[in-house]
């Protein structure tokens, strides 16, 4: 059985603090830092042969990482990668963890989820300015039972009910699906996204 590692380990073995150790043990000019003081910037307890299982498996991971993008450099997404990055991006995935488990760029992620009008979380959800609905995205009215994208709550939403408003138009009351809210909020049209074009290409919605 694997042994639980301790809340300091889990702190800080992290991907950044194995390159530094790697850097610091192996470097181009001074003297290397002792494994002692490396197992100890990883949080974890003297053992040099756990140590140094640990370098080797990160090592063949980048090599693996590294031959798996040139690989596919040059290359266009396929179908199955656009259904997949979009779909992982609207079941909350960030862009930074589908590059890493597509081995695609940050910048190619961004470019397909863009190209399909998918709604763009922002850095740091603010409720009173939400964000744009992309052009392909927006719709004046929406179909009771339709999951839709709420800018305002940076949710995926469901709609319950409609109502129009002489002033504002078309005006839903949506069930916010996100974990984070799990609730019910009312909802304006231009601040909700469809997601039908996407259902169309083939993500599950």
């Amino acid at each position: 059985m694997a042994k639980k590692r301790s809340e300091l380990e889990e702190e800080l073995m992290t991907e950044a603090n194995i390159i530094r150790v790697i850097k610091l043990l192996e470097p181009t000019e001074g003297k290397a830092i002792t494994k002692k003081d490396a197992c100890q910037i990883l949080g974890m307890a003297y053992n040099t042969t756990r140590l140094s299982t640990i370098i080797e498996d990160f090592k063949k991971r980048q090599e693996r990482t590294a031959q798996r993008k040139a690989e596919l450099r040059g290359k266009p997404a396929t179908q199955d990668e656009i259904v997949y990055i979009i779909s992982e991006y609207l079941n909350g995935e960030t862009v930074d963890s589908i590059t890493k488990s597509t081995y695609r760029g940050p910048n190619f992620i961004k470019q397909i989820l863009e190209n399909n009008d998918v709604p763009i979380r922002q850095t740091s959800h603010n409720y009173f300015a939400p964000g744009l609905i992309p052009d392909g995205a927006t719709r004046e009215r929406f179909r009771v039972g339709e999951i839709v994208y709420s800018a305002r709550y940076d949710s995926i939403a469901r709609i319950d009910s409609e109502q129009r408003d002489s002033r504002y138009g078309w005006i839903y009351r949506v069930w916010l699906l996100a974990e984070k809210w799990k609730q019910s909020a009312y909802q304006e049209a231009y601040e909700l996204a469809s997601l039908e074009h996407l259902r169309q290409i083939g993500v599950r919605i």
